[in-house]
């Protein structure tokens, strides 16, 4: 569900990138015709105040200005001194009757003047012994300019999006196929336990009806009991690989009831005198999950089991413990007091492969990663704690009363 929502908003993202530039470079297209069109009327004006002897008519002075003012560069006419005489385009109101106004241009056109040199308009007779000017223009960048230097900034910023989406999507891509295959090859594995599993029950079921074993006592019933807890046990592991294989049926569950299992299940096998481990469950007050029974109690197994591995007979602690509900989730934690996990391998700690054990598969954390976050729509994450180590499971809350299944 995750994976789609996420492919979604990228095709909506990509397309809205799309159009958005398709929109510019017509704005663009739309804006450079009316530029050439306003260079082109200028040009002409001045053609014709050229050929004029540089006088122009009040029209032509009027169609110019106004030409300026549509292109939107800002444009100020000064004196030799910077004071004012015109302006268009300014990006404030400005009154140059007003001394404070004037004062607000002159800084303005300092801006202006770093970014263009002004021109310089040379003093002009117009009648004998009468001058005017000379003025310095100084001018901006039209708004054109101004957006047209966005596009290289946009253009750096979608192909890094872009490759960044792209990166991600490798990388969802091949985390799928990888889950694709691990969930492939549970299917098979469970598939090919089912046939001598079937065998062996049957064998261990005559086996108890030979006279000679019904008759024996002692070391010969233990034995054939503890073939029996052992294939029970190799198909609780076929199932849990069967059920790893297909989205599982959820129900409600008390997770006490399932850690409560785990718990006399290991402190039979916990070392004991020299190494000794002590092994506490706290999770009374915790609400009903809405789970998979085998599945949460192999996720849980896991974790323990890796808590027992790193304290690697030196014996410690070893907890499991209710930590609050948020966000429709319980929490729970499991902690150790081993050494801890290495840094460098905290970042991909949940990937198949990575394994802080010598020889390790690294298969332990990334399938029980599966189990909370793909089929419980859970979290699992590693807390931060000055001794040893501590998982976070976050699991799903049963709302409801029923026992529904989902698929």
């Amino acid at each position: 569900m995750r994976r789609r929502l996420f492919t979604l908003i990228g095709v909506l993202l990509f397309a809205s990138v799309l159009v958005s530039f398709f929109v510019y470079t017509r704005q663009m297209e739309e804006e450079l015709r009316r530029n050439a069109a306003a260079f082109g009327t200028i040009y002409a004006r001045v053609i014709q105040g050229a050929a004029a002897g540089g006088q122009w008519e009040p029209e032509a002075e009027l169609e110019v200005l106004s030409t300026i003012e549509d292109l939107q560069v800002a444009v100020v006419l000064a004196d030799t001194l910077d004071v004012p005489t015109f302006t268009a385009n300014l990006p404030f109101e400005a009154d140059l009757s007003d001394s404070s106004d004037v004062a607000r241009i002159q800084r303005y056109i300092a801006d202006l003047a770093r970014e263009n040199p002004p021109l310089v308009a040379p003093a002009r007779e117009l009648a004998p012994g009468t001058y005017v000017g000379p003025w310095r223009i100084y001018y901006g960048e039209s708004l054109f300019l101004r957006r047209l230097k966005w596009i290289p900034v946009l253009q750096a910023g979608v192909l890094l999006a872009m490759a960044i989406a792209g990166a991600w999507a490798i990388r969802t891509s091949f985390r799928s196929e990888r889950e694709r295959i691990w969930s492939a090859m549970a299917r098979e594995s469970a598939h090919q336990m089912g046939t001598p599993l079937s065998s062996l029950s049957g064998w261990l079921e005559r086996l108890g009806e030979m006279p000679e074993i019904r008759s024996a006592g002692g070391e010969s019933r233990t034995v054939v009991s503890e073939m029996e807890d052992d294939v029970e046990r190799l198909k609780k592991v076929s199932r849990r690989f069967e059920l790893i294989g297909h989205p599982p049926t959820l129900r409600r569950l008390d997770v006490a009831e399932v850690l409560e299992r785990l718990r006399r299940y290991f402190t039979v096998r916990m070392p004991q005198g020299t190494g000794r481990v002590e092994f506490s469950i706290d999770v009374a007050d915790a609400p009903p999950i809405r789970g998979n029974e085998t599945l949460i109690e192999w996720a849980f197994e896991n974790l323990i089991k890796n808590a027992l591995d790193a304290l690697a007979g030196q014996g410690g602690r070893i907890g499991v413990e209710y930590a609050g509900t948020s966000r429709g989730l319980v929490s729970f934690l499991v902690s150790d007091s081993g050494p801890g996990v290495a840094n460098d391998l905290r970042k991909n700690l949940f990937e198949i492969g990575v394994s802080s054990k010598e020889g390790g598969w690294g298969v332990g954390l990334s399938l029980t990663r599966r189990i909370i976050t793909i089929m419980h729509d859970g979290t699992i994450s590693l807390d931060e704690r000055d001794e040893g180590a501590c998982f976070r499971v976050e699991l799903p809350i049963d709302l409801g009363s029923d026992d529904a299944d989902r698929a």
